[in-house]
């Protein structure tokens, strides 16, 4: 079932196996995450992107991260979660696809492959923070 739907994910993105993870040190945040993560997450980030409703798991919004944690970006879990190899036990079956297996599979044998993929997902990672829609203001009760 995963590698069907990594093999779906990645026909959908139009993704060039033979290139390497090099070749995507080079891209901006946005430009990782438009290739990537928008095909399921939509470019705004709202799980409404072309392939969410043919998935059996609703699609998270990802602009909500922050105010579903109490305000707080959680950085270093959002980065766990995109890199997909630290087993997070809540989530059960994994649907997304273990990006930091992949990106790292992509140059084999080359010292920097895992330098290249910290990189690649702190980037992914830092964009999907400027998503986060600020938390509702609230008003003095004074007032």
């Amino acid at each position: 079932m995963r590698t069907a739907s990594l093999l779906c994910t990645v026909a959908l993105l139009g993704w060039n196996v033979a290139a390497g993870a090099a070749d995507y040190v080079g891209m901006s945040g946005q430009e990782l995450y438009v290739r990537f993560c928008a095909s399921c997450h939509g470019v705004k980030g709202r799980g409404d992107g072309p392939v969410a409703n043919s998935l059996k798991v609703e699609v998270p919004d990802l602009t909500l991260i922050a105010r579903r944690a109490k305000g707080v970006y959680p950085r270093d879990r959002i980065e766990r979660i995109i890199d997909g190899r630290h087993i997070i036990g809540a989530h059960g079956s994994r649907t997304m696809p273990v990006w930091g297996e992949d990106f790292s599979r992509l140059e084999l044998g080359s010292p920097d492959a895992e330098r290249a993929t910290r990189l690649i997902i702190v980037r992914l990672a830092d964009y999907v923070w400027l998503l986060q829609k600020p938390a509702p203001e609230t008003r003095n009760r004074n007032e």
